[in-house]
């Protein structure tokens, strides 16, 4: 039986995930072709502004308001934001080194795939491998495969970016945030020089 608290704080917290992320990934195509590499100004402001904020002015209400409402209670106390900050800097990566509808499809997986992959792993996890679940690593294949085609009309390179994002998010090293995308990062040049008839 799930706790309500939990269940309701985790479902908005990846549903604003999932929802933010596939924003981010559509501004990116669209915008990136305007103004280039502007695009990365806000993500450089964002993660300084969350780490800093609610150190500077912890009394701020806007700030306080998404601590209580989006924050689970670790990083409340020890590092607010501390998800967003990681994924700030995680993005930049592909935005800076992949064709920009790859790089798109990259912030896709991890904003999809990684939402998904918590959500169902969490409450419907029954098949355990250690912290995380087989249902939650499916899940994160799934989806994220197949947010891939919303950028890349490619079914193997989404199937590729779905399972390589998958396992990244399953034995992450830091914060899945940044190590999935920056992984994906790495692996498209190989897959380049590999197999590039595979990924055109």
């Amino acid at each position: 039986m799930f706790n309500d608290r939990v269940f309701v704080l985790e479902t908005k917290r990846q549903l604003v995930h999932l929802l933010l992320g596939l924003t981010i990934s559509f501004a990116v195509y669209y915008l990136m072709p305007l103004i280039g590499h502007l695009i990365l100004i806000p993500l450089f402001i964002a993660p300084v502004s969350l780490y800093i904020v609610p150190k500077k002015w912890p009394d701020l209400r806007i700030a306080n308001h998404l601590i209580i409402h989006f924050e689970r209670d670790g990083d409340a106390l020890n590092c607010p934001f501390r998800g967003s900050i990681w994924y700030c800097i995680g993005i930049v990566p592909p935005i800076l080194f992949l064709p920009t509808n790859v790089a798109c499809a990259v912030i896709a997986v991890l904003s999809v795939g990684d939402s998904t992959s918590t959500w169902f792993g969490k409450f419907f996890g029954r098949i355990r491998l250690g912290e995380k679940s087989l249902e939650g690593f499916l899940a994160f294949f799934v989806f994220g495969s197949l947010s891939v085609l919303l950028f890349v009309q490619n079914y193997q390179l989404a199937l590729i970016f779905g399972f390589v994002g998958a396992i990244l998010e399953f034995f992450t090293l830091v914060d899945d945030n940044f190590f999935v995308p920056v992984g994906l990062t790495a692996l498209y040049p190989v897959l380049n020089i590999i197999a590039p008839n595979l990924i055109l």
